[in-house]
């Protein structure tokens, strides 16, 4: 059999508040194309589907569109949800998705009561059996109970409870199956791209490889942004990664999806193919705001974070750099600090008093009388 192994799309996800949609469309057009031309059995969404749980229009008509154009193609898709998506939701939508052949796991559930899909060949000479495991918060594994033959179990570790349910999961493999793990979860070891979510990526949500089945003919992970394999894993186990770079920690990765030939018995052979339209983040170096353009001339319309060598706080320096380079996003001052000064609790400040201390934090020096006399008339005017 033959999968496209694909995850972390996060439709509807801006950058500094600047729409990506054409970027979006253009990222899931490639993911399309590789489907149809490599001709896979089928595709493997591997969670975060969407960027917030209260989707958009705008990100319902790219995704359904995406997902038309796989059922024209007789493309089936099995997805599960992330850890950014609505359970619920996506449950909802998937009572009509089904008519389109998209499979969507939205809660884990036992193997024979959803928690397992059977996905056929196209030639029909090979069944894969695709144990799913959406994301799972740690309050939520109450919600897993019936995965657990001893109740204790619930009072273990994240890693302990994850693991049970992959075993509970993996259980349900045949000898005579490709068999497929599909998760939204993260593994120790991993290498994040600093754009993921901290809380859900730390060591409280971490699950050691060993826990992952060692009889699995290949292991579909989301979540973590940066495509990936984890050569610890005992089965053939990969992060799809995000489609395109998301934020400016994911600067310098090559984005791409995963094409995998499985076959029953046997380890899957995994081939990369890059996905390449979505717009280059890129770092300027250091510069003062006379040499910035120059240094911008080959980055093309890629979005920019800058770094700006001042003597000191420069205010209104961030709309000039725009002026000069539309394409900045992320501005920073960099000139020699003061010493901070002893941390005080901005609960018993005034307002006016909290913005000295966030702008002296940020900045390691007062704000001009200017900036003070601005942030003054804006405090009356919200207040009158």
């Amino acid at each position: 059999m033959r999968f496209l192994h694909t995850g972390d799309w996060h439709i509807g996800r801006t950058i500094r508040t600047r729409s990506r949609s054409t970027e979006f469309e253009a990222v899931l057009d490639q993911v399309v194309d590789v489907a149809v031309d490599q001709q896979v059995d089928g595709v493997l969404l591997a969670g975060d589907i969407y960027d917030q749980r209260s989707a958009s229009a705008e990100a319902d008509n790219l995704l359904f569109d995406t997902l038309l154009r796989l059922h024209d193609a007789k493309i089936p898709v099995v997805a599960i949800p992330g850890n950014h998506d609505s359970a619920a939701r996506l449950e909802a939508l998937g009572k009509l998705l089904r008519a389109i052949d998209v499979t969507i796991v939205p809660r884990v559930a036992l193997p024979d009561a959803g928690g397992v899909v059977e996905l056929g060949s196209r030639d029909g000479a090979e069944t894969a059996v695709i144990a799913c495991i959406p994301f799972i918060p740690e309050r939520r594994f109450t919600d897993a109970a019936d995965l657990f033959a001893d109740p204790a179990a619930l009072f273990g570790s994240y890693d302990e409870k994850l693991g049970e349910v992959l075993s509970v999961m993996s259980g349900a493999f045949r000898d005579d199956a490709v068999n497929v793990v599909m998760g939204h979860l993260f593994v120790d070891g991993a290498k994040v791209a600093g754009s993921e979510r901290e809380m859900t990526i730390g060591r409280g949500y971490a699950v050691a490889p060993s826990r992952l089945p060692d009889h699995a003919s290949y292991i579909a992970l989301g979540h973590i942004h940066k495509p990936q394999q984890l050569t610890s894993a005992p089965s053939p186990t990969y992060y799809s990664g995000s489609l395109m770079q998301l934020d400016f920690g994911e600067i310098g990765q090559d984005k791409c999806v995963y094409v995998v030939d499985a076959h029953p018995r046997k380890p899957a052979r995994v081939t990369a193919i890059p996905i390449d339209k979505g717009r280059r983040l890129v770092d300027l170096p250091e510069a003062t705001i006379d040499d910035i353009p120059k240094l911008a001339e080959g980055a093309g319309d890629a979005y920019l974070r800058v770094f700006v060598r001042t003597e000191g706080p420069v205010p209104g320096i961030a709309d000039q750099v725009r002026e000069l380079l539309p394409n900045a996003l992320d501005i920073h001052l960099v000139y020699e600090r003061a010493e901070g000064a002893p941390e005080i609790s901005l609960q018993s400040l005034q307002p006016r008093d909290q913005f000295v201390s966030y702008y002296r934090t940020k900045h390691g020096s007062d704000p001009e009388e200017v900036l003070m006399e601005a942030f003054d008339d804006l405090y009356e005017e919200v207040g009158s």
